[in-house]
């Protein structure tokens, strides 16, 4: 895609590139207050707000995001930073990955539980060292370990994914419930994220993109659920253990670059950029 960034390219000061303008008159700097999509994206699914870490200082060095928090207000698209570069790709992929290949190699599942919850605490500990911020780590964390937990205790591969079928459930729900209640919650995120937006409520236009954006996250829950919970049920571990990999952090960076092409045009079309 065009607008893709190398990984490797340094960042803009966005302080310097983009000035945020003065709110409206009666409007607040800041949205109102999931997720957080952070879609983030940690080793387990995540709701739209929190798949993507917040800042993490390492050693004194400039702060790096990922998620829609990296991108929204830059100029062009870089899917290493909507997913996290190489150490999100890994905290998202590995635990799964060795559950999979080691109850499928095995079929023993106390050792690939063991082994994708050793990861993570691994992961936990590294950031932990690096002085970096834990919180996507441990959200993971409890994810693989309470499906541990279900596998070991029913002795069944499958329902190590319990957890994150019901958080794409949860996720779901939540979406559809900020659409009906007529406060789509991407919407509300992003105004968080990216302060010249703060208003979009009072404008039809706004109000148009968001709802748009929280459909295409609702799409994408609902899309997870339609194909994983058949294969959960049949106990298809394997099958379920890709589908959770394929419609994990490639299917967010799809719908961050979507979310934001829409985003980009809203301040285009109120001359915000």
């Amino acid at each position: 895609m065009s607008t893709h960034r190398a990984g490797g390219r340094p960042r803009r000061d966005r302080a310097a590139a983009s000035p945020a303008p003065a709110p409206a008159a009666g409007s607040s700097p800041r949205g109102d207050s999931d997720a957080a999509p952070s879609p983030g994206a940690g080793a387990q699914d995540a709701s739209p707000a929190h798949e993507q870490p917040a800042a993490e200082p390492a050693g004194g060095e400039a702060s790096t995001r990922s998620g829609l928090g990296a991108v929204l207000q830059e100029e062009e698209f870089s899917v290493a930073d909507a997913i996290g570069g190489r150490r999100g790709i890994v905290e998202s992929v590995l635990p799964t990955l060795l559950f999979v290949v080691l109850f499928v190699a095995t079929g023993a599942v106390g050792l690939a539980a063991g082994a994708a919850v050793a990861a993570v605490v691994v992961m936990l500990v590294v950031r932990l060292v690096q002085r970096q911020s834990p919180s996507t780590v441990i959200g993971g964390l409890i994810g693989v370990a309470l499906g541990a937990v279900l596998a070991v205790r029913s002795g069944e591969g499958s329902d190590f994914y319990w957890p994150g079928i019901v958080t794409n459930a949860v996720s779901l729900a939540v979406l559809l419930l900020s659409l009906a209640l007529r406060h789509p919650l991407v919407g509300v995120v992003v105004a968080l994220l990216d302060p010249r937006v703060s208003d979009w409520r009072e404008h039809q236009d706004g109000r148009r993109v968001y709802t748009r954006a929280t459909l295409l996250f609702a799409g994408l829950y609902a899309a997870k659920l339609a194909v994983q919970l058949p294969l959960l049920l049949t106990g298809q571990v394997a099958a379920l253990g890709t589908a959770k990999i394929a419609m994990g952090l490639p299917a967010f960076a799809v719908i961050a670059y979507l979310v934001w092409l829409m985003h980009r045009g809203l301040l285009a079309r109120r001359g915000l950029r």
